[in-house]
């Protein structure tokens, strides 16, 4: 095991964790967003029965985005996760 990419995996996994931060930001708009726009559209046809509907399938498609993304994340930390085990070997 060398060092030099010991320590090339470990700030890469640093990299991943700091962007995990970030993450988080993007996971408040990915929320946000389409309730917004649910609220929007669903206050135009002025019934409340509507923007329940909307809600609610903004509400699942942010779950599905944000499901995807960190299953996204997570295969790319247990790669390196998988390369720092072997390094170690």
């Amino acid at each position: 095991m060398t060092d030099e990419r010991y320590n090339e995996i470990i700030k890469k996994r640093e990299k991943y964790r700091s962007k995990a931060f970030y993450m988080m930001l993007e996971i408040g708009l990915i929320i946000a967003l389409p309730a917004i726009v649910a609220l929007i559209i669903g206050n135009r046809f002025a019934d409340n029965k509507y923007t329940a509907i909307l809600l609610v399938a903004s509400f699942i498609l942010s779950w599905i985005i944000i499901v995807r993304k960190y299953i996204k994340f997570n295969k790319h930390i247990k790669e390196i996760d998988n390369q720092i085990k072997h390094l170690k070997k």
